[in-house]
């Protein structure tokens, strides 16, 4: 069996890992657009900042492929893909043959129809070449906007502050990490952001990006600007999805697939970032893990290989803070508490939504401490009724409510 894969992020890699475990004979073949091997994307702020080069982010060297038998092509751009034929197309006119098919190809940087977006200085992060050519412009420039107060656009910001540049983020929403935080917890993480040196607008309208050939301000709907010689627009991504046009296989939001991660075309799956499973496309990385191992499983023949929904979370430091969120973020239906805890002084905040005694989700900003226990209490449904409000303090313990203590 030849397996081909389309992108070499961590889905594809994941995939490509699983695969070679299932099958020793399987011929497993990676596709990139990309001029580099296997690199930790969450890292790419680390990379503008210049607190890493490029060597420094790179995860799996040609010697990791080649131990694996696992083969990958660079800079392959796919044009489009035959699955009548059963071959990818590339740019270059050349062809590839495959039995199973895995898109991976990830997702692009959604840019909205902002006037001025194409003006010299306007960047989006979305590859490493996207961190070397915002940290170049960086060099020169004094001033920057982040339009997007989402993950990414919080850790673009704090990578342009490692410059010395003066830095504004403009949320669209009332809110920093609408997705991730609650009211409460975005407050406290606005403050520590703003400790760091970086000024957030909530609620933040832009009207255009002005300047001549280069950017020089951020207009706003109501006639004010803030000055800035660099702009990143960090408004979210879209899936990868534009070489699939006319190949038959259902696109809407990602490329629908079912709990066997196949696509409507036999024999090709997908996976990750450009999926969509029952109407979700997640985006995020554990996600993209459990998708990867259900879609090596069927193409190795499992046949009760099924991908189950798993509980969203995430956990990371933005810019510089610790923040924690997974499930749900506030309540939805009278059957639901909410309990939480919030020091503004120390910067701290945690939260757990329990509904019919189970927890469903939780928060947590300005500490890791309980954030392992949560992602598996709130991944399996825990019953947490017994402790209360108790379950949102310092010293609770985690042990008991695991069974483990």
């Amino acid at each position: 069996m030849k397996a081909v894969i389309i992108g070499n992020g961590v889905t594809g890699i994941a995939a490509a890992t699983a695969m070679r475990r299932l099958s020793a004979d399987a011929d497993i073949a990676i596709l990139t657009r990309e001029p580099y091997h296997y690199y930790y994307r969450p890292r790419l702020p680390d990379l503008v900042a210049g607190q890493v080069e490029l060597g420094d982010v790179v995860v799996n060297s040609p010697d990791w492929y080649a131990s694996r038998g696992i083969g990958v092509r660079l800079s392959a751009r796919v044009a489009s893909i035959d699955p009548a034929g059963r071959v990818v197309v590339l740019d270059d006119g050349s062809a590839v043959a495959y039995d199973r098919l895995l898109i991976a190809s990830g997702a692009d940087p959604f840019v909205p129809p902002i006037d001025g977006a194409d003006r010299g200085g306007v960047f989006t992060l979305r590859s490493a070449d996207d961190a070397l050519a915002i940290r170049e412009w960086a060099a020169s420039a004094s001033s920057a906007v982040v339009i997007g107060g989402g993950l990414l656009g919080l850790e673009s910001a704090r990578g342009l502050r490692a410059h010395g540049l003066s830095v504004n983020v403009l949320e669209y929403a009332d809110r920093l990490l609408p997705r991730q935080l609650d009211e409460a917890g975005a407050r406290i993480l606005r403050a520590d952001v703003a400790g760091r040196g970086i000024d957030v607008v909530t609620r933040a309208r832009v009207a255009g990006i002005e300047g001549g050939d280069k950017v020089s301000a951020v207009a706003f709907e109501d006639g004010s600007t803030t000055a800035a010689d660099l702009v990143v627009v960090s408004t979210g991504v879209r899936s990868a999805t534009a070489f699939l046009e006319g190949s038959g296989v259902e696109v809407e939001k990602g490329v629908k697939v079912g709990s066997d991660m196949q696509t409507s075309a036999p024999g090709v799956y997908a996976a990750g970032d450009v999926a969509e499973f029952e109407g979700i496309v997640w985006g995020i990385i554990p996600v993209a893990l459990a998708q990867a191992t259900v879609a090596a499983r069927a193409i190795a023949g499992d046949e009760e290989a099924a991908y189950r929904a798993v509980a969203p979370n995430t956990t990371l430091k933005m810019a510089g803070v610790d923040v924690f969120s997974a499930g749900l973020v506030s309540c939805e239906g009278d059957d639901c508490v909410e309990y939480t805890l919030a020091d503004e002084e120390a910067r701290l905040y945690r939260k757990a939504v329990v509904r019919e005694g189970a927890i469903v989700g939780a928060i947590v900003v300005g500490s890791k401490k309980g954030v392992r226990e949560l992602t598996a209490m709130v991944g399996r449904g825990a019953q947490v009724q017994a402790w209360g409000d108790a379950i949102v303090r310092d010293d609770f313990d985690f042990g008991a409510a695991l069974g483990t203590g």
